[in-house]
């Protein structure tokens, strides 16, 4: 499997008009605390409330009209599925969304919410990958898939162009990893413009795949534990190891005590609500697992923002008071 800067292109083309060009701020808190200057990258403001939306809107609108007759299908633990799912009520389409019995309640609803069947079944991501893909065989739906395809990457990667075009000396970008689309996919257009960019990953300790498997140099398979990023869950395929190989500099893992933490330091000095997977990157910098250097240019994307208020998920900092 291939992806290109020049594919990267092609889906910055396609977005105009359907993405919001999230913000780019620069984080007090996170430069004071760290010494670098630390900038946060939006996409928690993107619509459907997450970076999926770009990925998902560039390889549906890629199909031909006889697959989009098929209609939809995919497997997700929420955000993707939503992107889908909003995809294809923009297009008219059908979409069928299978999310694991551990999907987050607000991110099932919002699936619903833009018109697809959402169907509850499996209990790991793994699984509902599985009946996505005897639903695609059997009744001749499209699968999506949520990070294994070249246009789903590239349309992940136009995350980078924007950064890029407002902060072009930068020299480090940290990105969540769960599959490893969204950080190959930046990382082929990042490292394209600025080779000397570090394109640092982050995971929790408790969904690791990706980071044991660079370690062994091959697939493993490692269970996941129960985590508040259950955002970066499920395993990965050999074509997204090597594509994270060969582009991405550093994996390193988020202590899972750290990401509440990082997620109630984000709501209290930023005033935004972001989920568990999108502050790895954020509990990394706080545990001191990144050698950021003093006064150098970071940028951690923000990934997500799809937390339920009503049940309590974002938690809260002795002490901390909003900025």
């Amino acid at each position: 499997m291939q992806i290109s800067p020049a594919d990267v292109e092609e889906a910055r083309n396609n977005l105009r008009g359907v993405v919001e060009r999230t913000p780019l701020t620069r984080s007090s808190a996170m430069s004071e605390s760290s010494g670098a200057e630390v900038f946060l990258k939006w996409e928690n403001l993107q619509l459907t409330g997450s970076f999926k939306l770009r990925g998902a809107y560039n390889l549906i609108s890629s199909l031909s009209a006889a697959e989009r007759g098929n209609g939809l299908v995919t497997a997700s633990a929420g955000n993707h599925g939503a992107a889908v799912a909003y995809v294809a009520q923009k297009l008219g389409l059908g979409a069928t969304i299978v999310v694991p019995e551990t999907a987050t309640p607000f991110k099932v609803q919002r699936c619903r919410f833009y018109g697809a069947d959402v169907r509850v079944v499996g209990a790991t991501y793994d699984e509902s990958f599985a009946v996505a893909k005897d639903l695609a065989d059997r009744e001749g739906m499209v699968l999506i898939p949520a990070t294994e395809h070249p246009r789903v990457m590239a349309g992940q990667g136009t995350i980078a162009m924007e950064i890029l075009e407002e902060r072009p000396e930068m020299d480090a970008l940290i990105v969540p990893v769960g599959g490893g689309g969204l950080i190959a996919g930046m990382a082929v257009w990042a490292k394209s413009v600025r080779p000397s960019l570090r394109v640092i990953g982050a995971q929790s300790s408790r969904a690791r795949t990706m980071y044991e498997s660079l370690r062994a140099g091959r697939v493993v398979d490692v269970p996941d534990e129960p985590t508040v990023a259950d955002g970066l869950a499920g395993g990965i395929t050999p074509e997204n190891l090597a594509l994270v190989r060969k582009h991405v500099d550093q994996i390193v893992l988020a202590e899972e005590a750290r990401i509440p933490e990082a997620m109630a330091q984000i709501h209290a000095r930023e005033d935004h609500i972001i989920e568990g997977a999108a502050a790895v990157g954020v509990a990394a910098i706080m545990q001191g697992a990144l050698a950021l250097r003093p006064n150098e240019e970071a940028v951690v994307l923000i990934s997500g923002g799809n937390v339920d208020p009503r049940i309590g998920e974002t938690p809260r900092v002795e002490g901390a008071s909003r900025s």
